[in-house]
Parts: C-alpha cells; structure tokens; sequence
C-alpha cells in the first residue's frame, strides 16, 4: 500500500476525482470568478493550487492573463501541456514570494485552501490580498458536522472508501482506492462569520459569501461548499 503525503493530490485522485469533471460545471465556476472579478479591472490573476489548469486555461480563453502556482510537478507538466495561454510556476505557495501587487486578484478554488495551521493558513491569505481581491473556494463546515462517517462512492475507475471526520474546527478525509493506495486530505474549516473575523484581522472585508458559484445563494448546511470574495479595506 502506498499512502502519499497528506495533502498531496495523487494519481489516483486524479484519475477517479479530476478526470471526470463535466465542462458545465467549470464554466459555472469561471462565470462566478468573472463576476466577482470582471474585466477590465481584474485582468491579472493569480491561480493559487491550479493544478491541471483548468481554471486558469478557461480565463486565459476569456481575456485574463492568469499565472498559475503548484507544488506538484506533475500537474504543472500536465497544465503547460494541456492549457496553452497561462504562465505556470511550480512552487509550493508557502514558498511563494512575487510582488503580489502585480496581480489584480487571486482565486483559491476547488478547497485548496485551510490546508495549513492557524498561522500559516493566516498569513497566506494575508498575502494573497496584497493584489486587492481574493476569491476561495471553501467546504461547508456546517455541512460536514452532520455528513461524517464512512461511505462508498461509485466512481467511473472504480470503487472509492471514504471517511471523513470533524475535530477541533478542522476536516479529515481519507480515500482508500481499489488498488490498495489511500489518501489522507484535512482542512481548516471556516463559517462565515470565522472569515469575517479572520477577513477583519488582516485588513479585508469579505464582501461577499454565497454557495453554489450563485452570489444570491446565501450559505446553507444542505450544501457542502462556500464562496467568499474578499476585499483589501482602503487604506488597509
């Protein structure tokens, strides 16, 4: 059995999780980023976990210069190849050091962000406003606090074991693949009102915080994923 890193998103993820994204559902996700960052005042953006690129290379194709960050080698060969239009950099986004100011916005979709502690989940954010805008992607924590436990997923590859759990603010997921590989994935859950306060601390005001990529669409328990814009306060 081989388990890889936590947090790190392996072949087999991709191939029973990424592969059989619909285009529907990423261009309902690039229409909400368009919305809250519309051009021409948000030309520039940071892909913050890219990945393969797929929302980089769908707002490259409307009109943005996209830079796109990840830590796996893999994706950004597979995005450079794949995605022609955006820049792509390999760099774990701890490490990560432009002048953020070069950037208009920064999106962090699909729940790649809270993989941290306080601390550097914090300061993360905090640099990624340096551009202005910040849009994420987050789960639920109001969600998963009544969906833990085990199930089987039927998926296209294969049959995935997942369990999941909530402790101490935070969530836990571990895949077991038909192969005998796992995956172990955990995340700092926010609310809303936990990013409003986090927002607050940094100089940001969450402007906006919705479900379902709809900006009408309030939060809600029956739906496991939340958006927040978030905004640098003048003279923050």
């Amino acid at each position: 059995m081989i388990r890889s890193e936590p947090n790190s998103y392996s072949r087999n993820w991709f191939k029973f999780f990424h592969a059989g994204i619909p285009e529907t559902r990423t261009t309902q996700e690039i229409d909400f980023v368009c919305t809250c960052a519309p051009l021409p005042g948000f030309r520039k953006i940071l892909d913050v976990c890219c990945g393969m690129g797929r929302h980089a290379h769908a707002l490259s194709s409307r009109g943005y210069a996209v830079t796109g960050v990840d830590r796996d080698a893999a994706a950004i060969a597979k995005a450079r190849e794949l995605a022609g239009g955006p820049n792509y950099i390999q760099a774990d986004i701890r490490d990560y050091r432009p002048d953020l100011c070069v950037f208009d916005a920064a999106i962090v979709m699909s729940q790649s962000f809270g993989y941290f502690d306080d601390k550097n989940n914090r300061d993360l954010l905090e640099r990624l406003a340096m551009g202005g805008r910040v849009i994420v992607d987050l789960w639920n924590p109001e969600f998963f606090a009544i969906h833990q436990g085990e199930r089987e997923l039927a998926l296209p590859h294969g049959i995935v074991r997942e369990a999941k759990q909530v402790e101490h603010g935070r969530l836990f997921v571990h895949l077991d693949y038909p192969d005998g590989d796992s995956d172990d994935f955990e995340w700092q859950l926010f609310t809303p009102a936990e990013m409003n306060s986090l927002a607050d601390s940094i100089g940001l005001d969450v402007i906006s915080s919705c479900t379902d990529f709809d900006p009408a669409a309030k939060p809600s328990p029956a739906k496991p994923r939340l958006q927040f814009v978030l905004e640098r306060r003048a003279g923050g």
